[in-house]
């Protein structure tokens, strides 16, 4: 009855030692307490610099503890912390530093603590509102011709169609100490018009101009980019130089879904290919076909390719309803090295797709 008794008796120790060995961890473990987790610094100037803030803790615990690892979550947030292990009741920061330079606007940014205690993670907040620093002239105007200073060289009027003529606003700055007048005299293309000339600007002041473009004097499709030069009274430096550039679209009026299910629809079997691994000079080919799942005749209005080193070839420019037809792509590797990608757009009457584009592939190798 004995050895019964002791048998019976022995889950009740095992239970005892691991509740003990359970509660002395317990109670000897390392934990850490943050005093806040987030902050909002509120509305800060980026001119200012950086900010900082410090965030407090204390070891809770009745272990030492250590913070093994702090991490930002951009590399515009610093950490600084503790390096060396904290006895139980000391305290501990980790100071957290944002730079609010060519950041303007609101910000939340995190840093993950991993500790040797518990928790063994914690995420610390910061957040608030950059308020941008003033923009110089030269940050408002950052192209200089002359006297006069533009926004851009560029002239983007961005995508458009060939419905009817698009105008905007061109901003100059004169920079200079003396009035500048902008003559009623430009250079460019028929489809390029410059009005509200002469503008006269006085000294440390802003005027306009206004372009437009004529896309259907243009008559094409696709990226555009065509030079515009205008004149100054300034003895230096006179002839303004710039670029306009348009993406030209074919416009199609609002159609009814009857209307589109009868339009002409131009299908690709497959818009992709790789050529693989080619030896510089190689010249290659492929042909992509298509169909015209359309009810009403396909015409392909052009093809427009990115380089000079792909050739685009058509059969014909119309296909009937259901028809087959195939574009042709040579790819000249001749002065190529590494990968090469280009991009053929095909531009139809396809109302619900007029411009489609085509993807060719090659790595180009050494002979």
């Amino acid at each position: 009855m004995k050895n019964i008794h002791l048998f019976k008796s022995t889950p009740v120790i095992v239970f005892l030692f691991f509740f003990h060995i359970a509660v002395f961890a317990q109670n000897n473990s390392a934990k850490i307490t943050f005093m806040e987790e987030s902050h909002n610094f509120g509305t800060i100037e980026e001119v200012s610099g950086i900010a900082k803030h410090t965030f407090k803790f204390i070891n809770s615990g009745s272990d030492s503890i250590k913070l093994t690892s702090v991490r930002a979550s951009c590399g515009c947030t610093t950490p600084f912390w503790e390096k060396e292990a904290l006895m139980p009741g000391d305290t501990g920061k980790v100071e957290v530093a944002y730079n609010p330079l060519n950041r303007p606007g609101k910000f939340a940014k995190t840093v993950t603590i991993t500790t040797s205690g518990e928790p063994s993670t914690k995420l610390l907040r910061i957040s608030g509102y950059v308020e941008p620093k003033p923009k110089s002239i030269e940050d408002e105007y950052n192209t200089a011709l002359g006297g006069i200073r533009l926004k851009s060289k560029f002239i983007n009027f961005g995508n458009i169609t060939n419905e009817k003529p698009v105008s905007k606003l061109i901003e100059l700055y004169n920079q200079s100490e003396d009035t500048i007048t902008v003559l009623d005299r430009f250079v460019s293309a028929d489809f390029i018009k410059v009005t509200k000339l002469p503008a006269i600007i006085p000294p440390k002041k802003s005027g306009e101009i206004e372009i437009t473009y004529l896309p259907k004097i243009r008559a094409d499709l696709g990226f555009m980019n065509d030079p515009l030069t205008f004149f100054t009274d300034e003895v230096e430096k006179s002839n303004k130089s710039l670029n306009v550039i348009a993406t030209i679209n074919e416009y199609f009026p609002p159609m009814t879904e009857e209307e589109l299910a009868k339009a002409p629809h131009i299908e690709f079997e497959t818009s992709e290919y790789d050529f693989g691994h080619l030896n510089e000079g190689d010249t290659v080919s492929h042909t992509f076909q298509f169909t015209n799942s359309g009810k009403e005749a396909l015409k392909i209005r052009k093809t427009k390719t990115t380089c000079g080193c792909t050739v685009s070839e058509l059969e014909k420019m119309e296909y009937a309803p259901g028809e087959l037809g195939q574009i042709k792509i040579k790819f000249d590797s001749k002065g190529r090295r590494g990968t090469q990608i280009k991009r053929i757009t095909v531009f139809s009457n396809d109302p619900t797709a007029p411009n489609q584009d085509l993807i060719i592939k090659a790595y180009v190798r050494d002979k």
